[in-house]
C-alpha cells in the first residue's frame, strides 16, 4: 500500500476511524446488465456485500469504525433531495467522517460537475478522503493537488448520459405503447385480466365485472360511495388490494399482511376511471426531470384510444355515474370543516345528524380497530376551544416577554453586529482558500497545513455561533415590529369567541386526532408562531 494512505490512516490512530459506506438504488437502475459501464448490479444488496467485501480485503481498514448511508429510490441526477447523502455530508463536515466509500461514481451522484465539486474542493478541504471501487478511484493514492479531474469527470458523464438516455427511451416507449393503446402496468384493471395472449390486452374477470357493473349502478341510483363500500364490505366481497395480495402479487403495498377493505376513495377510483367503458386511457402524470416527481399532465394531452378491449360499462353510464359523483362532492364540500380523525387508522371521522363523531370504518366492518372511535362533538368542541384560548393566552404572554426585551436592547444595533461578523467571516474564508491553494501547489508543510484548519475550524464555528444568536435576536425584533401586533390582536379576538370558529380551524388547527376513551390529540398549523 502507498505510504501516504498508511500515513491517512496513523494520523488517525489518535481518534477512531471512521468510514462510511454509501449506497443508493433509484428507479432507473432497476435493469442495469445492458450497460457496458457497469459491472454489477445496482441492487442494495449487492452494493452492501461488494463494499463490505472491499473493506475485508485491506489491512488499513481493520479495527475502523463502519457506518452505512443508504438511499433506496433515490434519483442520482440530485444531490440535495437524498436525506441520507445530506446526512451523510453534514457529518463529513463535522469532522465524523474520515472516509467515504462508493461502488462507482454514479452511486455517489449522476451530475458530474457536482461531483468534480466534491473530489477536487469540498472533500480535500475538510480532509476526507473518498474511494470509488469499481472505478479503482482513491484519492489518498492521488499525488497532491492531483484530484483525477479529467478521468473522474468523463467516467461520470458517461454515466449521467446512460442515465438520460435510459429515461427517455422509456419515455418513447410508454408514449409509442400508449398511442397503441396497449395496457401498460404491473396490475391487471380491477374487472380484468391480462390477456394470456398479450400481457398489453385486458380481458373481462367476469365475477369483478359484475362487482363494478353494481358500483356503476348503485352510484347512478343515488348512494353515497360510503355507503356503496359499506354494501361491498358486508357481503364479503374482496376488495381490490386484497384479490391482489391472495393471487401473490409482488406489489409493495402499505397494508401488507393486514385485511383490506372497500373504501369509499376505492370505489370513486372505480367510478371515474373511463377504461371501464372500453376506451384506454393512459399518460395521465409525467416525470418533472429525469429522477424527479410525477406531475398531473393536463386533459388535452392524456392519450385516449377507444375500443381497445372490451366495456364492463356504457359510455351514457360511465357519465351518469360521475356525474352523480360529482353533485355527492359538491354537497359535501358545503359542509362546514372536519378536523376530527381515527387515531385507529387515520381517516377522517364521519359527523352523525345525532351529535356525535365516529370513524366509519366500523360500518365497513364491525370487528375494526376503530369501533371504539366516538365523541361527541359539541365536547370535543369545547376542548379544543380550550386548548385554543391557553394556546392563545401563552401567546400574547410571549408577545409581553419580547416586547420587554427588545425595548431593553434598543440601544444596541444587531444590524451592525452581525455585518461585522459576516465581514470576518469572509474574510477568514478568504485567507483560508489563499492557504489551502498554497498548500495544494506544495509550498507549505502538510502539518502545518492541518493545524492552521483546526484554527480556521474553530473560529469560524465560534462566529457562526454568535451569527446564529445574533440572527435570532433580529428575527424577533423584525417580527415585533412588524405582525406582532396583528398576531397579538388575532390572539385575543379569539379569547373572546364563546365557541369553535371556522376561523380557528383553518387558522390553526391541521387536525384533531381522536383515541379509544375520548382521549383527543391537537396537532396544530403553528410552531412557534401561534397565527
Amino acid at each position: 500500500m502507498d505510504t501516504e494512505s498508511v500515513s491517512i490512516i496513523d494520523q488517525n490512530r489518535f481518534k477512531e476511524y471512521v468510514v462510511c459506506l454509501y449506497i443508493r438504488l433509484s428507479m432507473e437502475d432497476d435493469d442495469v446488465s445492458g450497460s457496458s459501464f457497469k459491472t454489477e448490479s445496482g441492487s442494495i444488496t449487492t452494493q452492501r456485500a461488494l463494499l463490505y467485501e472491499y473493506i475485508k480485503s485491506r489491512k488499513e481498514f481493520e479495527g475502523c469504525k463502519v457506518i452505512e448511508k443508504c438511499d433506496d429510490g433515490f434519483s442520482g441526477t440530485h444531490f440535495d433531495n437524498r436525506p441520507q447523502f445530506t446526512e451523510m455530508i453534514e457529518l463529513a463536515k463535522k469532522g465524523e467522517i474520515d472516509c467515504i466509500i462508493v461502488k462507482d461514481f454514479s452511486r455517489f451522484g449522476r451530475d458530474y460537475v457536482e461531483l468534480g465539486n466534491y473530489l477536487e474542493q469540498l472533500f480535500p478541504f475538510m480532509g476526507v478522503r473518498f474511494i470509488s471501487v469499481n472505478d479503482n478511484y482513491d484519492s489518498a493514492e492521488l499525488v497532491d493537488g492531483a484530484t483525477g479531474g479529467l478521468d473522474v469527470a468523463f467516467k461520470n458523464l458517461i454515466y449521467d448520459y446512460y442515465s438520460r438516455e435510459m429515461s427517455k427511451k422509456q419515455r418513447i416507449a410508454w408514449q409509442r405503447m400508449a398511442q397503441q393503446g396497449q395496457y401498460n402496468s404491473n396490475c391487471a384493471l380491477y374487472g380484468y385480466r391480462k390477456s394470456e395472449a398479450d400481457k398489453h390486452k385486458l380481458v373481462i374477470e367476469p365475477e369483478e365485472a359484475a362487482v363494478v357493473r353494481e358500483i356503476f349502478d348503485m352510484k347512478t341510483a343515488g348512494m353515497g360511495t360510503t355507503m356503496i363500500a359499506k354494501t361491498l364490505n358486508d357481503r364479503g366481497i374482496p376488495s381490490p388490494a386484497e384479490l391482489y395480495q391472495s393471487r401473490g402479487s409482488t406489489r409493495q403495498w402499505k397494508n401488507k399482511g393486514r385485511k383490506c377493505y372497500w373504501t369509499a376513495c376505492k370505489v370513486e377510483d372505480i367510478i371515474r376511471d373511463e377504461k371501464y367503458t372500453g376506451t384506454m386511457v393512459q399518460l395521465k402524470t409525467k416525470l418533472d426531470s429525469v429522477g424527479g416527481k410525477q406531475i398531473k399532465r393536463p386533459q388535452e394531452e392524456w392519450v385516449r384510444v377507444e375500443d381497445t378491449h372490451e366495456a364492463i360499462v356504457t359510455y351514457p353510464q360511465y357519465i351518469k355515474a360521475v356525474s352523480s359523483l360529482k353533485q355527492q362532492k359538491a354537497s359535501e364540500s358545503k359542509r362546514k370543516k372536519n378536523i376530527y380523525y381515527c387515531g385507529c387508522c387515520g381517516r377522517a371521522l364521519f359527523n352523525a345528524h345525532y351529535g356525535t363523531v365516529f370513524c366509519k370504518q366500523r360500518s365497513f366492518k364491525t370487528d375494526s380497530d376503530c369501533r371504539d372511535i366516538e365523541i361527541c362533538k359539541h365536547d370535543a368542541d369545547m376542548a379544543v376551544l380550550a386548548a385554543v384560548k391557553k394556546e392563545a393566552e401563552l401567546y400574547l404572554d410571549r408577545d409581553r416577554l419580547s416586547r420587554q426585551t427588545v425595548k431593553r436592547n434598543a440601544s444596541l444595533s444587531v444590524s451592525d453586529r452581525i455585518s461585522a461578523i459576516v465581514k470576518s467571516m469572509e474574510a477568514a474564508q478568504k485567507g483560508w482558500f489563499a492557504l489551502y491553494d498554497r498548500y495544494a501547489d506544495g509550498k507549505l508543510e502538510k502539518e502545518f497545513f492541518l493545524n492552521e484548519k483546526k484554527k480556521y475550524d474553530a473560529d469560524m464555528e465560534r462566529m457562526e455561533e454568535e451569527l446564529a444568536a445574533l440572527k435570532q435576536t433580529q428575527e424577533a425584533e423584525e417580527s415585533m415590529q412588524g405582525g406582532s401586533k396583528r398576531k397579538a390582536d388575532q390572539a385575543v379576538a379569539f379569547l373572546e369567541e364563546d365557541e369553535l370558529t371556522e376561523d380557528m380551524k383553518e387558522k390553526l388547527i391541521e387536525k384533531v386526532v381522536v383515541y379509544p376513551g375520548n382521549r383527543i390529540e391537537i396537532v396544530w398549523k403553528f410552531g412557534e408562531h401561534f397565527v
